[in-house]
């Protein structure tokens, strides 16, 4: 085990830099804070690169073991009460779409926060995977992996540009749903597997051409003043309506 007491030691200082995306990109590892959430990954099959404990921790895997004084994790952690242990794992992205169950896609998600919440609800509602479609956030930006609360380990991620994503919807086997403000039919149906729930970005909701790509588009009704739908509270209301699935 490595024993560090300063904050300029080269390690930390990489490991610091994963805060930014552009170190992210260029290491293709990401941080992971706290027990519960390293549990998750030990139960999901991911071993750390590096493991940073502040106690006395067994080996995991290959993992180099780092112990920690309270003020060095406080440097490395981005919460205000650090934990006990943070772990840094490669990035991992799943090749390919196996059209089987339900699926989440989503265009041009912008933020990291929403993104982590959708994940966390996909594992939560037994979703196949989640699509990352367009210009979306970074996955393995601190603020997405700390609202998954360890969902990250356990949700297949894909990747796509929009050409591909659009091909895809074209050659979707079952049904591509698609949230719609101007849609006539509610979100409130059965669905048949597999499915394909489209959610659109932040702002402007689906591309027209993504809309138009969607086998169905459906609206999620409101009583309310309000114009529309948190996104990460819109794909819950969808995950879960899909989990009524017949066919």
């Amino acid at each position: 085990m490595l024993i560090v007491t300063s904050a300029q030691n080269p390690t930390i200082k990489m490991i610091r830099s994963l805060a930014d995306k552009k170190h992210r990109q260029e290491h293709g590892l990401f941080v992971a804070e706290g027990r519960q959430v390293l549990d998750r990954a030990r139960a999901e099959g991911w071993e750390p690169v590096y493991l940073l404990t502040t106690g006395h921790s067994g080996p995991w895997g290959e993992a180099a073991l780092i112990q920690l004084d309270e003020r060095v994790m406080g440097h490395v952690s981005a919460q205000k009460n650090p934990p006990d242990q943070i772990g840094v794992f490669r990035q991992r992205w799943t090749e390919g779409v196996k059209p089987k169950g339900v699926w989440v896609a989503l265009e041009d998600m912008r933020d990291p926060g929403n993104l982590g919440t959708i994940i966390r609800t996909a594992d939560a509602a037994g979703a196949a995977g989640v699509i990352l479609a367009g210009q979306s956030c970074d996955p393995w930006a601190g603020d997405c992996v700390r609202a998954t609360m360890g969902s990250i380990f356990g949700m297949p991620l894909v990747k796509l540009e929009q050409k591909g994503f659009l091909s895809l919807l074209k050659e979707w086997p079952g049904e591509s749903v698609g949230t719609h403000l101007k849609a006539t039919e509610s979100y409130r149906r059965i669905y048949h597997t597999p499915s394909l729930l489209v959610m659109g970005s932040e702002g402007r909701g689906l591309s027209e051409e993504t809309s138009m790509a969607c086998s169905r588009l459906v609206r999620i009704p409101m009583q309310g003043g309000a114009e529309s739908l948190n996104v990460a509270i819109a794909t819950g209301l969808m995950l879960f309506e899909a989990q009524k699935l017949q066919g």
